[in-house]
């Protein structure tokens, strides 16, 4: 509506410049022939004037999570055209991608949801378990064959969320992100023409009396981690067909790990022997991020988005190694450490939002790196050299993400 006002003023001016030649004409067929070339131009007008709010009212209201009505905004001169224009008597400037000029952009929602699917694989956590070897151990074993890994492919996660908006600019948000990877793998002794084929353990402590397997031994690793944060999110600055946003808040996680390995072996000890490390942290911390918006046109964006979290918390870790045969327990490790980690994420990617706001999809790439772990592998590599010094190591996960958010 006030798109119309202020057109029509616009128009009103024209048209009273126009009065003023027909004053000024001096023959009655001039006077004749100016009316009737601006009622033409009133008509022309009056179609332009309907088509201008007719594409802007598609965008009238504007979400607080797009930050309307918020400052810093350097406008430029695109913002002079008709189709975006300025906020009337408010000063303000609209942005174009929401083709909004009615009013005084002060049009935001209360709140949005979202959920997202992840499909992130994991790497840095691979743990060699086993070799195929030449000999049952002991002098004159050498490796012969493959080296049974248990790694892990991509797989499904899931992160919701949603917000409550304090004013067009800034926004109360919370998300909830859980992740379940597992990996496998089962190792048989080689064949070995004149030789002695067998299977041996990388992950036994070396006193426990044992030596190979004649197969298969198994093994499998487990992983779960959980995030729930809350952050304050702001708009730090924006222009004609883009956005930056900042937020701060607190976070908080849980990460475990859980490996097994199964095999009958020989030895002194020998008999069904299962092998277990379990390492389970929970922390809580501070993250800041940034979330930058490019829009194109007609709902389409580019966006990037990074944060980082420092999280205090502790480690629990357990190595233990049972003889199921006899129901012997032929070593036990347990080792806690109070440590702070790093937790940083970043993601690339597309979105469309519908032409009422209402709604939006996105896909794009996430890259997500937990720093200062402790890992399965690392671990039972300290309990085999009784040295629990320097234990550190980074977890990463990547692959694709889809999101579709609602917003009220």
């Amino acid at each position: 509506m006030a798109i119309k006002l202020r057109a029509r003023c616009a128009l009103g001016r024209t048209l009273f410049a126009g009065g003023l030649l027909c004053v000024l004409a001096t023959s009655g067929a001039a006077q004749t022939f100016v009316s009737d070339q601006m009622e033409v131009f009133a008509e022309e007008q009056e179609q332009v004037i309907d088509q201008q709010v007719e594409q802007t009212s598609c965008y009238a209201e504007p979400s607080c999570d797009l930050g309307a009505d918020c400052g810093p905004i350097d406008c430029g001169p695109s913002c002079g055209v008709p189709a975006y224009g300025t906020c009337g008597d408010c000063g303000e400037c609209c942005e174009p991608w929401l083709q909004q000029c009615g009013g005084c952009c002060q049009g935001h929602v209360p709140g949005f949801v979202y959920g997202e699917f992840l499909y992130l694989r994991p790497t840095g956590g691979d743990i060699a378990h086993a070799q195929q070897q030449d000999g049952n151990g002991g002098a004159g074993t050498v490796p012969f064959g493959r080296i049974g890994t248990v790694d892990m492919d991509n797989q499904p996660g899931f992160r919701i969320g949603g917000g409550v908006c304090l004013d067009a600019c800034s926004s109360i948000v919370v998300s909830y992100t859980r992740f379940e990877g597992d990996g496998s793998d089962s190792l048989a002794q080689p064949v070995i023409p004149g030789g002695s084929g067998a299977v041996g353990s990388l992950v036994q402590h070396p006193g426990a009396g044992l030596t190979a397997s004649t197969g298969p031994v198994t093994a499998t690793n487990d992983l779960e981690y959980q995030i729930g944060d809350i952050l304050f999110r702001d708009l730090w600055k924006a222009t004609c067909n883009s956005r930056l946003k900042y937020l701060l808040g607190g976070v908080y996680t849980s990460f475990d790990q859980d490996f097994q390995q199964l095999g009958t072996f020989s030895g002194g000890q020998g008999g069904a022997i299962r092998t277990d490390s379990t390492i389970d942290f929970d922390g809580a911390g501070l993250k800041a991020g940034i979330d930058y918006e490019r829009f194109l046109g007609h709902g389409i964006s580019f966006y990037g988005k990074a944060s980082a979290a420092a999280v205090s918390g502790r480690f629990q870790s357990r190595y233990n190694q049972v003889n199921d045969s006899t129901d012997v327990q032929l070593a036990n490790a347990i080792w806690k450490d109070n440590r702070v980690i790093s937790l940083v994420e970043y993601e690339l990617g597309a979105a469309y939002t519908t032409c009422n706001q209402r709604w939006r999809v996105s896909g794009g790439y996430l890259f997500q790196h937990w720093g200062n772990m402790v890992t399965n592998s690392e671990f039972i590599n300290a309990v085999q050299n009784d040295n629990y010094v320097d234990l550190g190591d980074t977890l990463s996960f990547d692959g694709l993400t889809a999101r579709i958010e609602a917003r009220w």
